[in-house]
Parts: C-alpha cells; structure tokens; sequence
C-alpha cells in the first residue's frame, strides 16, 4: 500500500470516527429512542465506514503503531459490517462511547510509515 493510501484510509477512520462521537454526543436517550432510531443508524453507519477503513490498513502502518489496537479493530468490523444484524444497541453505545475516543486519540498521534525506496 503507499503512503498516500495509507493517509487517506487513517483520514477516513479519524473522520468517521468523529462522526460518530459527535452523534452520540446527542444522548443515550436518544441513541436508545425506539420511536426515533436515527442517531443509532447514524452512530452506526459512521462506525462502519471508520472500522472498514481502518481495518485495511497494512502491516507496516500497525508495526509503527504498536499502541493501535488491530485485533480489536477487526473484532468490531465484522461485528459492524457482517454481524450487524445481531449487533446489541448496548455494544454499539459503549464501542461509540468508551473505545472509539481513545482510539481517535491515538489515530490522530499516529506515525504513518514511509516505504523504502
């Protein structure tokens, strides 16, 4: 993968994962209104895209950024994009409110990897 792709994937993980913090800043009340089900689609669709993003993400962008959880980033993106339907509100409102944040944190430290020439 080159760098700029790798840019642009670890952009779009950042960008969608601010999304959806920014969606959640809403309320769980709202996240959890069985009349209004918007804000979690809305949490959840941008999770997706963030997850599916950052998955693809090679090996050389993950060995320089040991603090970056991989295994657990593959864990919520087939839980987003395959197991969707068996998805507990519950996990998506912590993953959203409790794991997104710090990794957005580290995300935005992150080292991208120059490829020798």
């Amino acid at each position: 993968m080159t760098e700029d792709r790798t840019r642009e994937r670890v952009s779009m993980g950042i960008e969608h994962l601010e999304n959806a913090i920014e969606y959640s800043h809403r309320g769980r009340s709202q996240f959890f209104d069985p009349e209004n089900p918007d804000t979690q689609r809305l949490v959840e669709g941008e999770l997706r895209k963030a997850y599916e993003a950052l998955n693809r993400l090679g090996d050389p962008f993950y060995n320089s950024n040991p603090s970056i959880p991989r295994e657990e980033i593959a864990r919520v993106r087939q839980l987003l994009t395959h197991d969707y339907a068996d998805a507990d509100p519950g996990v998506i409102w912590r993953i959203v409110t409790q794991e997104a944040p710090p990794l957005l944190r580290r995300l935005l430290k992150a080292k991208t990897p120059i490829r020798p020439d």
